[in-house]
């Protein structure tokens, strides 16, 4: 199999379908997730990867690959894994360029280091609220710190799907070992329209079962977003009733018991798109 990957090649055009997120003083853009210039390529074909941070499938900013922040970038093909830090190179944008000439599904997971944030309460609670992190408001209200600054350091796992070809490979549900991942339990790419999926949700290698989990879907220029609840055995099942972009999402925040530097919070963002069409 021959692979290209290159972050040199000439930066291609953001679709004007793309909405800007504008924030307002109450709330801010937190989301990380993988685009495709394509999902679905061609052997051969290239197309760019890029990151994105904003909210709901609306692009804020494009992300670099930042090596410093980055602690793994894998791609998983048909024939096996590949360390994409040696690939992509630091500060360009988009992350890489890719091609393969061996049809299958790829799958690219990285995984970024700790960030440290100091929100004010209101503000804390506020995005407590809008991630499904009730159980920490309620944690925060029973330790008395409701009114406090919210101290939390927070990393990412972010995880993408490209599709080359017609040869669904199974890799598309294979789990890669890190902290936090989001699972398809089918390939995507073996689903149309109208058809249901089931993710899975694990966290230090146990499933995570009772999380706020969000699947955003765009198509154009219309965005929608769906809430689940995971059940005991951290699953969810979504229903793909749109083409375009879709990304699958959830954020798991737990208590900051040691080495945890000027943070009372650690928070586990977990990403995983794909397309549809």
């Amino acid at each position: 199999m021959r692979l290209s990957i290159s972050s040199k090649l000439p930066l291609g055009q953001i679709a004007a379908a793309l909405v800007t997120l504008v924030l307002s003083s109450s709330a801010f853009a937190h989301e990380y997730w993988f685009e495709a210039g394509s999902f679905f390529l061609r052997p051969t074909e290239v197309t760019s990867l890029r990151l994105f941070v904003g909210e709901a499938l609306r692009p804020e900013s494009e992300i670099p690959f930042q090596a410093s922040k980055t602690n793994s970038f894998q791609m998983f093909a048909p024939n096996g894994t590949f360390d994409m830090r040696t690939m992509a190179e630091d500060e360009r944008k988009p992350i890489v360029n890719f091609s393969a000439d061996q049809s299958g599904t790829y799958v690219l997971a990285m995984e970024r280091g700790w960030s440290y944030i100091t929100l004010e309460a209101d503000k804390f609670e506020e995005y407590l609220k809008e991630d499904g992190l009730e159980d920490i408001v309620s944690e925060r209200e029973r330790l008395g710190e409701t009114k406090k600054p919210g101290r939390e350091r927070y990393s990412r796992y972010v995880k993408t799907m490209v599709q080359v070809g017609g040869n669904r490979t199974g890799n598309a549900k294979s789990r890669y070992g890190g902290r936090f991942e989001i699972v398809a339990l089918d390939n995507p790419y073996s689903k149309k329209i109208g058809d249901t999926i089931q993710f899975q949700i694990f966290f230090g290698g146990a499933t995570l079962g009772s999380k706020t989990v969000f699947a955003d879907n765009r198509d154009g220029d219309v965005v929608t977003t769906r809430k689940f609840i995971s059940d005991k055995d951290g699953r969810i099942a979504v229903k793909l009733d749109r083409k375009g972009i879709w990304l699958i999402r959830l954020v798991h925040m737990q208590r900051c018991l040691k080495a945890c530097g000027d943070a009372d919070w650690e928070s586990f963002w977990g990403a995983l798109s794909f397309g549809v069409k």
